[in-house]
């Protein structure tokens, strides 16, 4: 059992740990020095005297002193030093009493235990000790004198015990004093060496600190000593900066930083009469000589041993930069502001009032700049009411920008105008204000109204409604006083579809276009205008060629191939006002006219292909019925001409093989296993092909088919073929088809059967079928089959329903690559379809269908 920790001397005795541990020392060298020593005394003591009293007593003390050196090695160290003291005390006066004598040499073991006692034991202890020993001798020398104890060989008096008094008393002060004092100097080392050690730590953290700070700062600092007028140190952004190494920096005369003189005498002359310099602003001159604007700060310390001159020097290389950038933009800002066609502000948006106007507000809305010149928007007048501009300034503070934000406005003039605002909060002098571009629409909403009124005229008429619905329309909006539109021939012939004249609708007619300017209009790439000085008799089409007229615009309408097949014609007996949008008009409503005249085109040439369709459709399925027929037939024919010399080939090969038994070699063998190998190949590309010429040829027998006991039954026949695998297989129940359950069976037999070949090189084959999700709502059910086994690359999934395709070798998975082109033509028989989606070693997934109309 391990002995318990002995408890920590400096809380028990109250003094610093480190002096604590000094006095343990010194009490286990004495333990061990009493040790030693007890039993020689007892032992010189009884070569001298035999087996006395005084023997005994020293080897009591040699006995206890052992006893408390045990108990140092344990948590009750403490109480060692006192009962070594005690001890001493005692065994001191037995040696007297046995040496019959106060003179005795135990006496001076009493002096040694009160100076232990000054050492080792507190000042009431050692008081408490000194005492003791005291009464002990008094004691002693009363019985002494007494003659109660032995008679010595000389006789004692009080003398002997005042003086041994005095001397211990002298030893109890003396020790006292000298404790306090060796306590009281090593406090007050201790309470330095601790001060010295954290001002220590803490200048070696500011030193690292400042280390850090130096190295670390993107500022170029330089630190120069100006007794030697060397640098001391020189950050990596001071080397990066000038384009100097650490090794031509330090200990060498610095650099010249100035490019320019007047600078650098500026420079020192700040340094020698203020010792600092704070923010100048010159050129720096790099180590390659060249110059960048520079700002430096330097200041002149005193360290402990010299004088030092801190400088640091900033590239203001971007500043300058930012600022040219910052006039450039101003300069552009204040360009595109004052010379912009929009009407732009600046406004304060707490009150509204204008801070910036530029010219093109007078064309907006009348006012002059003057005019809003410390003025707000409603002071002027801009606004209609205050709920508009509260609105306007809600909207812009909740999304800090408007984008073609519609409201009103009010002119100089007084009208009332519609107008669209982009704006965008920006802050100037700290107080938020908005920066806005106005753009008067009234003549945009009017000629949209415009717009939409002849829009909604024709937006529900085709053919011939529709074009007299767009004449009376587009006359009235472009206040013509005729509008015609009309289709041409390859004859050179317009015949009318609508023409509307004096606001009268008249009846359709034909007229010829040779030498008219129709027939210029239809040579057009684009708008004919034609304007006469006055009004005069053109020559036009019937009625238009019977009034004098002033202004004419014509546009062809072409069709897709960019022939021109129409005409749109609007005349005027009076030159229409000027208007910007006339044109844009006619050509906007010419695109629409002519994609009808196309329509009513196309719906012509389809009424004449619709009354020929039918037959041609009939003429055209008879053929293929008979080119398919034959072409079955042929396969069917061919596959079966040829199985009977396929027969012939395998008895011939078995028989000369059976010939020559014993004398073929092993190549010979090779060969007829080849030969043989290639005959059963054969013979189940015939089978296939034959299946395939079936499942064209027949009348389909469609009926409800409960695809899961056909499921059923393929796994079954698969796993009696091959007994010994084990596939994991789930077939949901109750799966109806409306299909042929013949061919069905067939459909199943190539899906489940790929599937379970597919998986014979996988670990926990797993074949599931199961109902899919219908591609459309209510149709034919969709079915699906999937496995995990070899999958298959989709990049040629194309090949995937070809006959004679395959995606595997012949030596991975055996087959003829005509078992799923069998399963397509089945489905497509019955108006169903198939898909598959694969990954290589991922397996494979079929989806199919076999629809709800059979095809031929």
């Amino acid at each position: 059992m391990n002995a318990p920790a002995p408890l920590p001397a400096a809380e028990a005795t109250g003094q610093p740990p480190s002096l604590q541990r000094y006095q343990d020392r010194s009490l286990l060298a004495l333990l061990l020095c009493i040790g030693i020593a007890g039993p020689l005394v007892a032992f010189g003591v009884h070569l001298r005297d035999g087996l006395v009293a005084l023997t005994w007593v020293a080897l009591a003390f040699s006995l206890t002193d052992y006893l408390l050196l045990v108990l140092y090695a344990t948590r009750l160290r403490p109480l060692v030093a006192p009962l070594l003291v005690y001890t001493l005390i005692f065994t001191s006066g037995a040696a007297i009493v046995a040496h019959g004598t106060v003179r005795s040499m135990a006496a001076l073991v009493m002096i040694a235990a009160v100076v232990a006692a000054g050492v080792f034991l507190s000042r009431r202890n050692m008081l408490v000790s000194g005492a003791l020993g005291i009464a002990i001798l008094g004691v002693l020398n009363i019985a002494e004198n007494l003659q109660l104890m032995p008679t010595p060989e000389t006789r004692t008096g009080w003398t002997v015990w005042i003086v041994q008094t005095t001397i211990l008393i002298s030893l109890m002060i003396t020790v006292n004093l000298g404790r306090r004092r060796m306590l009281d100097a090593y406090r007050s080392q201790n309470l330095a060496l601790e001060h010295s050690r954290e001002v220590e730590r803490l200048l070696r953290q500011s030193q690292d600190r400042f280390q850090a700070l130096f190295r670390s700062t993107p500022a170029a600092c330089l630190v120069q000593s100006l007794d030697t007028l060397d640098v001391l140190d020189a950050n990596q952004a001071f080397q990066s900066l000038f384009g100097y190494t650490n090794e031509e920096l330090v200990g060498h005369p610095p650099p010249r930083v100035w490019a320019r003189d007047e600078e650098q005498t500026e420079f020192r002359r700040l340094i020698d009469t203020q010792g600092r310099v704070g923010g100048l602003r010159g050129l720096a001159q790099r180590k390659d000589g060249g110059a960048f604007p520079a700002m430096v700060h330097a200041e002149v310390t005193q360290s402990a041993t010299e004088r030092l001159l801190i400088a640091v020097v900033f590239d203001l290389s971007a500043d300058v930069a930012s600022r040219r950038e910052l006039e450039i933009s101003r300069e552009r800002f204040s360009k595109a502001f004052n010379f912009s066609p929009l009407g732009m502000t600046i406004t304060r948006l707490s009150d509204g009032r204008f801070v910036e106007v530029n010219p093109a507000n007078e064309r907006v809305l009348g006012w002059t700049q003057a005019e809003f010149e410390g003025k707000t928007s409603m002071e002027v007048g801009v606004w209609v009411s205050e709920t508009d501009r509260n609105h306007y300034v809600a909207t812009l503070r909740r999304d800090g920008r408007l984008q073609g934000y519609e409201t009103r406005m009010r002119t100089k003039a007084g009208a009332i105008v519609p107008v669209r605002v982009w704006a965008e909060i920006i802050e100037i002098d700290n107080e938020p204000c908005a920066l806005s571009f106005t753009m008067n629409v009234d003549e945009e909403k009017r000629h949209e109204a415009m717009l939409l009124n002849v829009a909604e005229g024709v937006s529900g008429d085709t053919g011939e409604a529709f074009f007299r619905s767009l004449v009376e329309h587009l006359a009235d909006a472009i206040g013509a006083d005729g509008v015609v539109v009309g289709e041409v021939d390859p004859l050179k012939q317009m015949n009318t579809l609508a023409l509307v004249w004096d606001g009268r609708l008249l009846p359709n007619s034909t007229h010829s276009l040779h030498k008219t300017l129709c027939e210029q209009a239809l040579l057009q790439p684009a708008l004919l205008r034609f304007e006469s000085p006055r009004p005069a008799h053109l020559n036009l089409v019937p009625p238009f060629s019977e009034a004098p007229l002033q202004s004419v615009l014509g546009l062809p309408l072409r069709d897709g191939d960019g022939s021109a097949v129409g005409l749109l014609i609007a005349v005027w007996r009076q030159r229409p006002p000027p208007n910007a949008h006339l044109d844009a008009l006619l050509t906007i409503f010419a695109s629409r006219c002519n994609a009808e005249l196309q329509r009513l085109r196309r719906d012509r040439e389809i009424h004449k292909l619709h009354d020929t369709l039918e037959h041609r459709v009939a003429a055209r399925t008879a053929q293929l019925q008979y080119l398919n027929r034959e072409l079955d037939s042929f396969a069917y024919s061919v596959s079966h001409d040829l199985k009977s010399p396929l027969r012939s080939i395998d008895g011939f090969s078995h028989l000369l093989r059976e010939q020559m038994a014993g004398r073929m070699t092993a190549e010979d063998i090779d060969l007829f296993e080849r030969i043989e190998a290639s005959v059963h190949r054969m013979n189940s590309l015939i089978t296939d092909l034959l299946a395939l010429a079936r499942v064209s040829q027949g009348t389909l027998q469609r009926m409800n088919t409960n695809l899961s006991e056909l499921a059923h039954d393929v796994i079954r026949q698969e796993r009696h073929r091959d007994p010994t695998r084990e596939v994991e297989v789930a077939i949901e129940e109750g799966l109806y088809a409306d299909c042929d359950p013949r061919m069905a069976q067939i459909v199943l037999e190539n899906l489940l059967g790929n599937a379970w070949k597919y998986t014979r090189q996988t670990a926990n084959a797993r074949i599931s079928f199961n109902r899919a999700e219908p591609t459309a709502p209510g149709g034919a059910p969709v079915f699906c089959i999937r496995d995990n086994g070899a999958g298959f690359d989709m990049a040629r999934a194309e090949r995937l329903f070809k006959a004679f395709n395959r995606l595997h070798t012949a030596s991975e998975f055996e087959g003829s690559g005509i078992g799923l082109a069998t399963v397509r033509r089945i489905l497509e028989r019955h108006g169903g379809h198939i898909r598959g989606e694969g990954a290589v070693d991922q397996g494979a997934r079929f989806e199919f269908c076999f629809g709800s109309e059979a095809t031929s």
